[in-house]
Order: structure tokens, then C-alpha cells, then sequence
């Protein structure tokens, strides 16, 4: 008897749970994650997509392909900024990521450079120097919950 009182309990809440909205970053219950790196373009091209800047509301041009995607990043951990306590994500490339993430801010210093998270455009550095090392930090995220839920998402195997 209390076994079954417990499985319609435990049926219940699942029930009352509200199912993830698709692109909801700080969704605990969601799986594995997008990350899309494209080059971004002053101006609109034949094989560019438009995009919103989730912080700013700013349009942009990106790439219709990404330059980098989750495939070349080996792991992440989150992180707080020292200075401001923000949450940020580390990101770890594998070597061919490593390779290509360096050709790619080699090539293309003083150009933006979108982070795009499950479909949305979370931050637009500019490219200073060329990143050899295959680390980049990802900030803009609104909540610890939500960095976390990144770098959960590429956890060291």
C-alpha cells in the first residue's frame, strides 16, 4: 500500500512539472547543448543569416555556417569572474578545435565573433589576438544556473 501511495505520489509532481521551453538556458532537465561560433559580417551577404543579440536587441550577420560548434570542444567548467562574481564558462578545445580556433582568431583579429547558445546569440567579442592555448572564456550568461547548465553540458568525460 505504501509503495503505490508513493509511485501516484512521485507520478504527481512529475506531472505538475513544467516541461523545458526549447533554447531555455538555465533549464536543468535539458541534455546536450549547442555552441555555434560564427564570424561575424558588417553587412548583410547572400550566405549570411540575420540574428538578435539576446543582451542588446542589436541585428547582426553572421556566417549561415558556424565556424566552431560543440564537436570541437573537448570540455568546460564554469567560473566566476574575480572581479565582478559573474558567471562565466571556460571552454577547452580538442586539438583539431585548438588548431582551428587559432586559425581562425589568426586570421580574423579585429572582427567580431558571435557565441550563439541553443539558437540565441549570447555575447559578441571582438577578436584582439589569436588564441593558440584552445581556452576562451564565454561571458553574458544571466545566472549561475545557466553557466552551469553549459558547462555541465561538455563535463570532462
Amino acid at each position: 500500500m505504501r509503495f503505490s501511495v508513493l509511485i501516484v505520489s512521485l507520478l504527481t509532481l512529475a506531472a505538475c512539472e513544467t516541461p523545458p521551453t526549447p533554447g531555455d538556458l538555465s533549464s536543468p532537465s535539458a541534455k546536450q547543448i549547442s555552441i555555434e561560433f560564427h564570424l561575424v559580417h558588417d553587412l548583410p551577404r547572400a550566405n549570411s543569416i540575420e540574428r538578435k543579440v539576446e543582451a542588446t536587441g542589436e541585428t547582426i550577420y553572421l556566417a549561415s555556417r558556424p565556424d566552431l560548434t560543440e564537436r570541437e570542444i573537448d570540455w568546460a567548467e564554469m567560473q566566476r569572474d574575480p572581479l565582478t562574481s559573474r558567471p562565466s564558462v571556460a571552454v577547452y578545445f580538442t586539438r583539431p578545435g585548438t588548431d582551428k580556433l587559432a586559425s581562425l582568431t589568426r586570421h580574423n583579429i579585429g572582427r567580431a565573433l558571435a557565441i550563439v547558445i541553443d539558437g540565441k546569440v549570447l555575447s559578441v567579442p571582438y577578436i584582439s589576438s589569436e588564441i593558440p592555448t584552445g581556452r576562451v572564456t564565454i561571458r553574458g550568461f544571466q545566472s549561475a544556473a545557466e553557466a552551469q547548465r553549459v558547462a555541465d553540458s561538455f563535463a570532462r568525460r
